[in-house]
């Protein structure tokens, strides 16, 4: 299937100078508390007093906490799940691939987790990486991909040659030695050490029942969403889309894009252009075309976080301004 690409690519940012007339409009109705459509098709975004959270409603944890993660490497999240997975963490800090785009040079080479075994019970496993690959990442991400009842783990595998790829690990189960963690499929590599890749998440984006999932490749230069079909043992990229990024180079957050499901529609990406000041709401439409719901006019400052709220989201700004972005059907 040929992979196609949005056709309103940008050129590369220009020196930053005076703020546009347009954006001091924006600054304007962000004082006044004024709604602005970002697109007549139903993209808004409207100042809020309330500071975003820190993080959204987590459910409660299958079990606690296994005191082993608290040697997680620094900086990172331990991750909770739902069904085989109750938490998946990062571990064996290692300075073997010094790129610094989550700002440090150190970074995993195991992940851990608290698997269900068969019998029942809990265990912690792990799996460790060759000495010329790290978990370029600082968040696991837990999701049931391909809907079997077991859990996954989606982590940002750097090897030392070929840059980054987006990796998805199950639990495997054998009678001699119990459950572990192995890889189910991954991405294609970036292509040279280095390049990076963050991933915005998991949905059904071409609405054929099974899920896809969603990343920015290389959000510092020339940044580029790719949708993904989960096909073991590859990763298949069906959709990219240009003048994208979810992440500020030396920056630990990386939730910078979120995944907005209106009644009636696919599932859109908000994910911020090249320059973080503004907003893209893309949706993967049929016959296999994007559908650009806002392209958002120039905000006051750069986007530090975006958390996934109901119908839209809530945008962090750096300088502490709370924005809430919402897609009308």
């Amino acid at each position: 299937m040929p992979v196609a690409t949005h056709p309103h690519s940008r050129p590369p940012p220009r020196a930053r100078g005076p703020l546009p007339f347009g954006a001091w409009v924006w600054v304007f109705l962000l004082a006044i508390g004024q709604p602005l459509d970002a697109n007549a098709m139903g993209l808004t975004v409207v100042p809020q007093a309330q500071a975003c959270p820190r993080e959204a409603n987590a459910a409660p944890a299958l079990q606690p906490l296994p005191e082993q993660a608290a040697q997680r490497i620094a900086d990172s999240q331990a991750a909770a799940g739902r069904h085989d997975v109750a938490w998946a963490w990062l571990g064996s800090p290692t300075l073997r691939y010094p790129h610094r785009a989550l700002g440090s040079p150190t970074h995993a080479a195991s992940v851990h987790a608290l698997v269900r075994s068969r019998s029942g019970s809990w265990q912690v496993v792990e799996l460790r990486l060759p000495l010329h690959r790290v978990y370029e990442d600082r968040v696991p991400r837990i999701v049931d991909i391909d809907r079997d009842g077991s859990e996954e783990i989606l982590l940002v595998e750097a090897d030392a040659i070929k840059g980054a790829s987006l990796v998805v690990l199950g639990v495997g189960h054998t009678a001699e030695n119990g459950p572990a963690l192995v890889e189910r499929a991954r991405s294609a590599f970036a292509g040279s050490p280095f390049r990076w890749l963050n991933p915005v998440g998991v949905d059904d984006f071409d609405a054929d029942g099974r899920l896809d999932l969603a990343l920015v490749l290389t959000p510092h230069v020339g940044g580029e969403l790719q949708l993904l079909h989960y096909r073991p043992p590859a990763l298949v990229p069906f959709a990219r889309a240009l003048d994208v990024s979810n992440h500020r180079m030396g920056a630990v957050e990386q939730a910078l894009a979120v995944i907005v499901q209106v009644q009636g529609q696919r599932p859109t990406v908000v994910v911020p252009d090249m320059t973080l000041r503004a907003l893209h709401a893309l949706r993967w439409d049929a016959p296999g075309r994007w559908t650009e719901l806002g392209d958002g006019m120039p905000l006051p400052d750069r986007i530090e976080r975006l958390l996934p709220q109901p119908g839209g989201a809530c945008a962090t700004l750096a300088n502490g301004q709370s924005l809430r972005v919402t897609l009308a059907p």
